[in-house]
């Protein structure tokens, strides 16, 4: 009994002894870690996981873990299991923390292909889709022109993006780009698309409302020119406010009036308005071939009408208005048949004068 005791204290003590020394392996004097591995070459160091099946590696060569694979002699990367693999690993030389992951599935020892996913360089720069992040702190390529970033409550729901088709720098309100424009949630979208090669800023939208994921067809509606030119309707403003359409001053409950591109809900003050006509100048009264009426029959139609030939009633005026550079030719009109009517009238007077 007391053999068996002793045994057993003795078995107890070596036990305890064992657990409170470092384990080396590959490495005399493991006096850096409890477990202290160390190989030589382009090696996987450590690998935890069943046969054949994912596990995780250690690779001390450029400090690496890796993920369903592992690294054999040369470096070479071989699956451990099936599937996906990626690594996480630390170029010492350059200070920056990289992570890959294989561009397709792949069977246990078979060779790995990664592509490079971010990068953190030793500025604290992230970089997504590109390992040089010199750029910003958050650095995002997508050489496809897909959508780069997006900010949303939940998937399949509006908010907004950023991405950069046809070279051109794009922010979406629930609209985003994967091979075309795309609804980012149920509802109408819009877009901010700047050109560098044309310095101009443009703004689309979309005049239906659209499901996720569905096709989105833009709209243009404004733009703005790189010498600070605001074209509504046109991408070409040669204006400082260039309009094509019709334009409403006032209340928004009015609609524009049919024919013209300026309506107004209200009065209007200026010092100066100049009306262009495409029309001829009334000078026409003053050729030797114009037909001035006698003023009898003016007076006759006057007296039947109660207005001027050839001037708007009252009621037509105050049922349809008028243009005011139409109303002033059809003035200057009258002012010249009656420069006429005066100087036929200073002739018959003369004459009366001289038979006397």
């Amino acid at each position: 009994m007391k053999k068996q005791l002793l045994l057993f204290i003795v078995v107890c003590l070596t036990t305890m002894i064992a657990m409170a020394q470092n384990v080396g392996i590959g490495i005399t004097n493991p006096i850096k870690a409890k477990l202290h591995v160390s190989g030589t070459g382009s090696v996987t160091q450590a690998l935890f996981g069943d046969d054949g099946s994912a596990g995780i590696s250690l690779d001390n060569d450029e400090p690496l873990i890796g993920f369903n694979n592992y690294a054999n002699s040369g470096r070479k990367f071989m699956w451990t299991g099936n599937g996906f693999a990626s690594i996480l690993y630390f170029e010492k030389s350059l200070g920056r923390l990289r992570y890959n992951i294989s561009t397709t599935k792949g069977t246990a020892d078979n060779p790995v292909s990664f592509t490079s996913l971010l990068a953190i360089d030793s500025n604290g720069n992230m970089g997504i889709g590109t390992i040089t992040p010199s750029e910003a702190k958050l650095q995002v390529h997508e050489p496809a022109g897909n959508t780069q970033f997006i900010a949303a409550a939940g998937s399949n729901l509006p908010g907004f993006s950023a991405f950069v088709p046809i070279s051109s720098p794009s922010v979406g309100f629930n609209v985003r780009y994967q091979s075309g424009y795309k609804f980012m949630g149920t509802g109408y979208g819009g877009m901010w698309q700047f050109s560098p090669t044309t310095g101009r800023l443009q703004y689309f939208y979309t005049s239906t409302t659209g499901a996720a994921d569905a096709a989105a067809s833009m709209v243009f509606a404004l733009s703005i020119d790189s010498s600070g030119r605001m074209g509504i309707g046109t991408t070409a403003p040669t204006a400082p406010l260039h309009v094509t359409g019709n334009v409403v001053f006032g209340s928004g409950s009015i609609n524009p009036a049919t024919g013209y591109k300026v309506s107004i809900d209200g009065r209007v003050i200026c010092e100066e308005l100049r009306v262009q006509l495409n029309t001829a100048w009334p000078d026409y009264v003053f050729a030797r071939n114009y037909k001035l009426r006698p003023l009898n029959e003016l007076e006759s139609f006057i007296k039947q009408n109660n207005h001027l030939p050839n001037i708007p009633s009252a009621k037509e005026v105050e049922k349809s208005g008028f243009d005011v550079g139409d109303m002033h030719k059809r003035l200057l009109e009258k002012v010249e048949e009656l420069t006429l009517y005066i100087i036929q009238l200073k002739k018959e007077i003369e004459e009366l004068k001289a038979s006397k």
